[in-house]
């Protein structure tokens, strides 16, 4: 990846990475695979990146925003991915030079935009459970996402 994600971030979190990734997307559906493949293809050499709570918060905003280009009745809030996204960013090592803390938000943007790249895969794979789900967890907890 990117001049292998800053050595001095690194903090070994692939386990939060991993639980943190499942924490947003949709269930797993047992004879399809070929996605799992593609996540973690996507977590190669992104340890210290994100905190699981960061992870968590940039893998909410892809599935809202995948099921908002995939869904009817679901939109994303721009301002609140706005706010969320510069929290993420902010939430840095202080100890970064301006050149390393350039990779970090790249890779942190290129990590959203792949989750999202997934999400939508894996989605438009199984669009109505994705709907179904994604419907469910707008109208049981909006206030803890991103959905308008």
């Amino acid at each position: 990846m990117m001049m292998g994600i800053f050595s001095a971030a690194r903090r070994g979190t692939a386990p939060a990475l991993l639980c943190a990734l499942t924490v947003f997307a949709p269930p797993a559906i047992a004879d399809d695979r070929r996605i799992d493949d593609a996540w973690k293809a996507a977590l190669v050499d992104q340890q210290g990146v994100l905190s699981g709570k960061q992870l968590a918060i940039v893998n909410a905003i892809a599935y809202g925003a995948a099921a908002a280009l995939l869904c009817d009745g679901i939109g994303i809030d721009p301002d609140k991915v706005a706010a969320a996204t510069t929290g993420v960013l902010a939430e840095g090592p202080k100890d970064l030079t301006e050149e390393e803390e350039l990779v970090r938000y790249t890779n942190i943007m290129l990590m959203m935009g792949t989750s999202k790249g997934i999400l939508l895969s894996e989605g438009a794979l199984h669009k109505a459970d994705f709907c179904a789900n994604a419907l469910e967890a707008k109208t049981s907890a909006p206030a803890e996402t991103f959905w308008k």
